[in-house]
């Protein structure tokens, strides 16, 4: 009898963090159509929409009006307010803080300098957030969740290497007193899970890379469905893979990265180098002006192309070495033309293997397009909320 009552409730626990995470998926729906996608009779549907109205999880919406005869569908959505967060987006050169909420939104709070000297940095944050924390129910707040440019290991918060900023080996738990859970990941990592969540092409895609230009280039991988970080947490840091022997020297310490050639730093240093100086005060804000410029500028025009060029070698290898579906272009790279994302897909296309040619999609990310940086931030918030789920439900 005890061990009947004991797998009924592990029933009824599964059951409801299904019906929760369909909610989290869809933007708006109903019971009925709950009841399709979970497979669970509409009676468990009721009870256990019922008891998250209860809690405040989720909420009923005006019934749609269809124009058909009948009684009218009343809508379902996520409780925006029922959790909240404070979400870092730790960029080279700023960083931005926000507040998530449960349904994976964000609301900008501030931005501040990144700087090299992490004791520094972190009082920095240390000042920004806790004001923050202070005015968050404790009941409704899950913790402060962090998207970091370059490798950690999640299970222990520790930054194993981010070299834009020289941080090696660094204990967050030493820096960050007190009982606030904290939750850190890669920037491209938290991209492709908030990606995954919110374009409905990619949805189904059990194999798809996401690319995040930026300073740097990070990758993040989902392979049968599920992200892939590797034996020490370095999957996806193909920024570093290898194209020129000969090649300039990287942050990371060896010659020729990808990253040295494609990132918004390398082909901005270049041109200034080489033409004339652009307008914006980051790397980034510079890039975004040479594709502007480039629109009716022919120097700028021959360095996109360049550009286009280095993306081409480096997507290539990963096609080839990976076999995705998908290859999403975010950060810095969502503000390519559709031009310009077109010449690529095409070039990859006609390189890949043989297996693979004419079938690669390439296109830029859904989130990232709206606003750079808001896919990883975006990841940031739904990760917390899936690392809190058991807590929750």
């Amino acid at each position: 009898m005890v061990r009947a009552k004991h797998n009924y409730k592990n029933l009824a626990k599964i059951n409801r963090k299904l019906v929760l995470n369909l909610l989290r998926r869809e933007s708006l729906t109903n019971r009925k159509a709950l009841a399709k996608l979970s497979g669970l009779d509409p009676s468990t549907i009721t009870k256990i929409i019922r008891e998250f109205m209860n809690r405040n999880l989720c909420i009923e919406t005006q019934p749609e009006i269809s124009g058909k005869v009948g009684r009218r569908t009343i809508g379902l959505k996520l409780s925006k307010n029922a959790y909240k967060s404070v979400v870092v987006r730790v960029g080279v050169q700023v960083t931005e803080v926000a507040v998530g909420y449960f349904d994976g939104s964000i609301e900008h709070v501030d931005t501040v300098r990144s700087v090299n000297n992490i004791g520094k940095f972190v009082e920095k944050i240390r000042k920004t957030v806790y004001p923050i924390v202070e005015k968050i129910d404790p009941e409704r707040f899950l913790g402060i969740s962090i998207s970091i440019p370059g490798m950690v290991d999640i299970e222990n918060n520790y930054i194993i290497d981010v070299p834009h900023l020289g941080w090696r080996d660094v204990d967050l738990s030493e820096h960050l007193e007190g009982n606030i859970p904290i939750y850190i990941d890669n920037e491209a990592n938290l991209s492709i899970i908030a990606e995954k969540w919110k374009n409905p092409l990619i949805k189904p895609t059990e194999n798809v890379v996401f690319v995040y230009l930026s300073e740097g280039i990070g990758c993040g991988v989902i392979i049968n469905g599920q992200i892939y970080r590797g034996t020490f947490f370095n999957a996806g840091e193909l920024g570093h893979m290898t194209i020129d022997f000969n090649g300039k020297e990287c942050y990371c310490g060896n010659r020729g990265c990808w990253e040295t050639l494609a990132s918004t730093e390398a082909i901005v240093r270049e041109y200034e180098r080489k033409i004339a100086k652009l307008e914006g005060s980051s790397y980034n804000d510079k890039f975004t002006s040479l594709i502007s410029l480039s629109e009716n500028n022919e120097n700028a025009l021959a360095f996109l192309k360049k550009e286009e060029a280095y993306l081409t070698a480096g997507i290539t290898n990963i096609v080839n070495g990976l076999s995705p579906e998908y290859i999403i272009l975010g950060g810095w790279g969502s503000i390519l033309s559709d031009e310009s994302v077109r010449r690529i897909e095409n070039k990859v296309n006609s390189m890949v293997l043989h297996t693979a040619k004419n079938k690669i999609k390439i296109m830029k990310s859904l989130l990232d397009s709206k606003e750079q940086g808001l896919a990883a931030i975006t990841g940031a918030a739904l990760m917390i909320v899936d690392r809190s789920l058991e807590n929750i439900i």
